[in-house]
C-alpha cells in the first residue's frame, strides 16, 4: 500500500482498519488519508455506525417454536433408545 493511498484503496480496507487487521504500515496509510479526506471520514463513520443501526433494524431474538422443541426431544429420545450401554 502507497504511503497515500487512494480513496478506493482506503475504503477496500476500513473494515480491516476497524478490526485490526491491517499491518502498522497499511493503518498508518489509512489514518493518514482519514485525516486530510472528509469523504472517506465519512464513509467510514458511517460503517462504524453500521452495527448499532443493524440493532433497532433486526427483530428481537425469538425462542423456537414450542414443536421444534418436541421434536428434537423426541429425536433424541429415538437416537438413545438405539445406543447399547
Amino acid at each position: 500500500m502507497k504511503l497515500l493511498p487512494s480513496c478506493r484503496e482506503v475504503r477496500e480496507r476500513l473494515t480491516d482498519y476497524s478490526e485490526g487487521g491491517l499491518t502498522p504500515r497499511e493503518r498508518a496509510s489509512v489514518w493518514l488519508h482519514l485525516l486530510i479526506c472528509s469523504a472517506c471520514t465519512a464513509f467510514y463513520r458511517g460503517l462504524r455506525a453500521l452495527p448499532g443501526v443493524a440493532r433497532f433494524l433486526l427483530p428481537p431474538e425469538q425462542p423456537p417454536p414450542a414443536e421444534a422443541a418436541q421434536a428434537l426431544e423426541g429425536a433424541l429420545r429415538r437416537i438413545q433408545g438405539h445406543q447399547h450401554p
